[in-house]
């Protein structure tokens, strides 16, 4: 409890009454949650100090509904308390979201990572490092999330393809910024800089699949090298699976954009990984522990 009172302004267990009463609340709810999840004190613990150190704005309902879907997505997506909490403090801040906002991108990362080659971990990594910025070309979280499971599915490294889907949003929103070398690309499609990069804002998801789809259109041998002059060499590793998986993308942007395929995927992932008897033996230590 000390990491998280150190990170928490209104949690103190030395100071006011009303704060020594919150820290008192909050170490029993710490308890309870141990029983009805199994991770250990000390990583619900560190899930809500994350919470405290990414500066999520939150009361002590909040933070407890927080522990509880980032121990829940822990789980679900098979890494540590730390790092689930990590992630979903990132995404409220970077992508001003809501609790329930935050659950849903999960259920759309787990389904993803159930549906495809990529698996849920790669794809919060990815999530996560291009952080606001998606929102700069109109891109939802769901819709990188979608990208990013296309490109490692193919065997593209996270690191890489975070860096690919950043340079076709800078690149994609560029307008009047865009060199002679990527307009001469478009003026060979028939696309405007400027009206490319309004529609990124619109409808980003459209605006990528058409402009593969017209790259697509190209004789062969000239695909690559028309990404090469509008991307840049260096990205064209990562941003080619884009191309050659053009109907994987689609229908992994289909997956994220449809709530009846993606919704309750995390809790139902937790709830399968939870059940066993490795778990089960965890929850009953965490009930002495308690006592």
């Amino acid at each position: 409890m000390a990491e998280v009172s150190k990170v928490i302004d209104w949690i103190n267990k030395s100071g006011t009454p009303e704060q020594i009463a919150q820290y008192k609340e909050l170490k029993r709810t710490v308890l309870d949650v141990t029983t009805q999840i199994p991770m250990t004190q000390k990583e619900i613990t560190q899930i809500m100090a994350a919470a405290g150190q990414a500066n999520v704005a939150i009361d002590n309902a909040g933070l407890v509904r927080f522990t509880q879907d980032a121990a829940k997505m822990g789980i679900a997506f098979d890494t540590t308390a730390e790092q689930a909490g990590e992630w979903m403090a990132k995404w409220r801040t970077s992508f001003s979201m809501t609790q329930d906002q935050v659950v849903d991108l999960s259920d759309k990362i787990n389904y993803l990572g159930n549906t495809s080659a990529a698996n849920a971990r790669q794809i919060s990594e990815i999530v996560t490092r291009i952080g606001p910025l998606g929102s700069v070309a109109g891109l939802a979280s769901g819709e990188i999330a979608a990208m990013g499971a296309t490109m490692v599915a193919v065997g593209v490294a996270e690191d890489v393809a975070a860096t690919g889907i950043k340079k076709v949003i800078t690149t994609m929103t560029a307008g009047e910024a865009a060199t002679r070398r990527q307009q001469t690309v478009l003026d060979n499609m028939g696309i405007s800089a400027t009206d490319l990069a309004k529609r990124m804002q619109k409808d980003a998801k459209g605006a990528i699949l058409d402009f593969m789809s017209a790259v697509k259109k190209m004789p062969k041998a000239e695909q690559t090298s028309a990404l090469k002059m509008y991307f840049g060499e260096e990205s064209v590793a990562a941003i080619s699976p884009l191309l050659t998986q053009l109907e994987l993308l689609e229908e992994q942007f289909g997956k994220v954009g449809d709530a009846s395929r993606y919704a309750g995927s995390m809790e139902a992932e937790y709830a399968a990984r939870a059940d066993t008897t490795e778990n089960k033996v965890q929850l009953a230590k965490n009930s002495i522990a308690k006592l």
